[in-house]
Parts: structure tokens; sequence; C-alpha cells
């Protein structure tokens, strides 16, 4: 089958599609919760110390990134924080503005000025401003970009449950040297172990991390690679796409959840035909969901696959047409609108896909955390 880029979106085009967020609410104990209370004191005076004692050190890099870079100095970006809440977050400039030099990859707009900031951990010194605000604290999970919405398993999606950092527990482990899975397991441990002997041991062990300038970049060269997803769960488990295209997710008990073929077509285009395995109708929507974003994470990190659809004439099962259309599939023909300037394949020699989803990292006309109807604490059905 070739796939072919379509001619127009349509006037009619007005959601904009993607994958839900699956949620597992972690319930901190009373215990945590009356810290968190009593660190934000903390945070606000030793956030302001910092940003008096910078004040002189910030000058000069400003400088500095005024010589090498230009203007604007500082970078702001949205990141998300507790419960999924969306704040801008402050630093200073390391790579110079994309289409300069004619390049857009990250490791050929990272100046040497820049790596130094990054190694220095000095480009954060303006992010103390978002602590004093309250859009973080000192020590948390990285706060990460909203583009990352829908990529996250409901375990991995856990570390929101607590206010994002500056520094944190993954970062004196390991840094950007970790895996992806490896850093939200980190982070799940750290919200459910938060707490003053936790923190301060951070802290501490930040200093080392920063004047060792260890894990600064991953093997690429680049602060932090994409996130594709994750690429296993606590209750699943995929096997595949092999040599062939056949993969299965299982669950702990090797009982298989979801299941079928994929077949890549040129252009990062992935053709699926996805079926419920053997124990399938007998689980949970939220299970199926993530055996899906499993696949979808393994072809982002596998093969950089942007879009996926199902073939012309596909009739998905309830239970897996729901599964689809939470994932962010839509019909071609549906009056919708994927997060990406570049127009959808839906085209093919003989006739239109049934369904597709753009896999990609929305661009930032399109990227943010949640849809307005947004419950934090709700899972979806």
């Amino acid at each position: 089958m070739m796939i072919r880029g379509n001619t127009a979106r349509g006037r009619r085009a007005r959601v904009v599609v993607g994958p839900l967020q699956r949620l597992t609410p972690m319930r901190l104990s009373p215990q945590q919760q009356s810290y968190l209370r009593r660190r934000r004191l903390a945070d606000v005076l030793l956030g302001g110390l910092g940003l008096v004692v910078a004040a002189l050190p910030m000058l000069v890099v400003s400088v500095g990134v005024m010589a090498t870079m230009g203007r604007p100095v500082l970078f702001t970006q949205e990141r998300m924080t507790q419960d999924g809440r969306v704040f801008r977050l402050r630093k200073f400039r390391s790579m110079r503005a994309v289409g300069v030099d004619d390049s857009d990859d990250d490791a050929a707009r990272l100046v040497p000025f820049g790596r130094f900031l990054r190694a220095s951990s000095l480009d954060e010194l303006p992010s103390l401003w978002n602590v004093v605000r309250g859009d973080m604290s000192l020590v948390g999970p990285r706060p990460l970009t909203t583009d990352y919405y829908g990529r996250f398993s409901a375990e991995q999606f856990a570390r929101h449950a607590v206010p994002a950092g500056l520094t944190g527990y993954a970062q004196v482990n390991g840094r950007n040297m970790l895996g992806w899975d490896d850093r939200l397991s980190l982070d799940q441990e750290y919200v459910g172990r938060v707490g003053l002997a936790l923190d301060l041991r951070i802290l501490l062990d930040t200093v080392t991390t920063v004047l060792g300038g260890d894990g600064v970049t991953d093997e690429s060269g680049v602060t932090m690679a994409d996130f594709p997803g994750p690429q296993s769960t606590v209750e699943l488990e995929l096997e595949g796409p092999d040599v062939e295209g056949a993969w299965v997710c299982r669950d702990r008990e090797g009982r298989s959840i979801l299941e079928g073929t994929v077949q890549l077509l040129e252009e990062s285009v992935a053709l699926l035909e996805p079926r419920l395995g053997a124990q399938g109708p007998l689980a949970e929507p939220a299970l199926l969901d993530e055996a899906m974003l499993l696949l979808v994470s393994r072809l982002r990190a596998e093969h950089s696959v942007q879009w996926a659809c199902l073939a012309a004439g596909a009739e998905p099962v309830e239970e897996l047409a729901g599964v689809l259309a939470r994932a962010g599939f839509a019909a071609p023909d549906a009056a919708v609108r994927f997060p990406t300037k570049d127009l959808p394949p839906v085209s093919t020699a003989d006739e239109a896909p049934a369904l597709i989803a753009f896999l990609g990292l929305p661009e930032d006309v399109f990227a943010r955390s949640f849809p307005p109807s947004h419950d934090p604490q709700r899972r979806p059905a």
C-alpha cells in the first residue's frame, strides 16, 4: 500500500485530536501533605536568597548570552508541575535560534558557552524566580514539557502528585544519562518517599553532581532526548514488533491483552492491524489503553514513526474502537485537526485508510497539557 499526502484539511476541522492522558492519582499521606506545606516557606526564603546572591553572576551570564547568541537572553517554555498545572519555566538560553546556520538539530545549535552554562547549571538560575512564585520547588521531579501530554503511562503520570523541582532524585542518580523509564521510575519513587531527609540528601548530592559535571548530556550530545513513551508498565509487557511485524501485549500472567501486526511504510508511516487478545474482551478499558500506548511508544522509540493508520475498510470491534479513539485515532474525513502543520497521509493508491493518528510531538501552536475538561483526579473510563 502506498501512502500519499492529502491535499486539504477541510474547513470543518475545529477539534485538535490527540491521545488521552491515563491517570492514576497518587495519594500523599497526611504527613507528606503537611511537609509540603511547610516546605513552601523554605522554598520562598531560600529561592529569594538565591536570587539576591546570584544577581551578579546572572548579570555576567546575561552579557555572555548576548555576546554569543544575541537576544532574547532568557528561554521560556511551558512546563507541567503539580497536578499537571502549566507554568512558564525561565532559563538562560544555551542554543542558537532554530534556523540559524540552516540547522534545527539541538546538538548543532548548542554553542560552547551554552554547554558551559548547562554543565555548571548556571542556565537554571532564572528558575529560582519560578521557585519563589510557587511554580515549582527546590526539590522535586524535573518539570517536563506540555507536548508529552498523552505519552505517560498512568503510573508515570503520578510524578505530578508533587511540585516540580529545580533538582530531583533522578538528577542525582544519573541525570540525563538515564533512560526515560529509569528516570520516571525514580520520580515515582521520590513521590512515594518525599520528606525532609530525602530532600536534604538530594540537595547535598546535587552539589556533588554539578561540581562533577556528570550526566549533563546523553549519548547523542543533547541535554535530553525526546520522550517516546513507556516501554513497559507494572501490569503489561510488549513483545515485538518482530521482523514480520507481529506484536503482542501481555499482562504479567502471560495473557494476551492486545495483539496484531504492523507494516512500516515510507515517510515514517505505520499501517496497523490491531485486534483484541484472548484476555482483551475481559480487560478494563484503562488496561487496553495502556497496551495501545506501549505499541505506539515502541514505534516512536525504535522506528521514529510519525503517523499510524488502519487499513481501508477496517472495522474494529466496539472495545477496540474506543481504545483507538482515546489514543488519538480519527477518520480522515472527520471534522478534526491533528497537532501538526504537516498534512496527514490519508490517501492511498486505492482508498483512504479507516483511521489515522499523529504520533509525533505536537508543534508549539498545538502543544498544551490538558483539555479544558481535564480533572486530575478522574481516571478515563
